[in-house]
């Protein structure tokens, strides 16, 4: 039974990581009454849940896995990052670093999602309507 609820509760999550990012937000917002706070909080936390929605997005439009691909994409994306850092810095402040790559990540992964969600549905309601 508690299985079934997680189960559940994970499926919700990575069903729908704008409902779960924009909930995030407004609860970061009521306590602590600051938008841009809220705003990277929400950011911060939901990547995760893109990153595996974009992989699950491609594995049922296409029956195959690109986990591997999403990750490579990710350590490339450090890769570049680290070299730009370290070109205009001069020194790498790790957390900085860590901090950039990682919504930068997320809007990577956010502008994908929203992408392969429009030609999901697109492609599916032209196979409803051509059929």
């Amino acid at each position: 039974m508690l299985t079934d609820v997680l189960v559940a509760i994970g499926t919700v999550l990575l069903a729908f990581p704008p409902a779960v990012w924009y909930l995030l937000y407004i609860i970061i917002v009521k306590t602590t009454k600051n938008k841009g706070k809220a705003l990277r909080s929400a950011s911060d936390t939901t990547a995760v849940l893109f990153i595996a929605g974009v992989g699950l997005l491609l594995h049922e439009m296409t029956g195959d896995s690109y986990l591997w691909l999403l990750l490579i994409i990710v350590l490339l994306t450090a890769v570049v990052f680290t070299v730009i850092h370290y070109r205009t810095r001069h020194d790498i402040e790790f957390k900085r670093l860590v901090k950039g790559i990682w919504r930068f990540t997320f809007f990577l992964f956010l502008i994908v999602y929203l992408l392969l969600c429009v030609y999901s549905w697109g492609s599916g309601l032209l196979s409803t309507f051509l059929d």
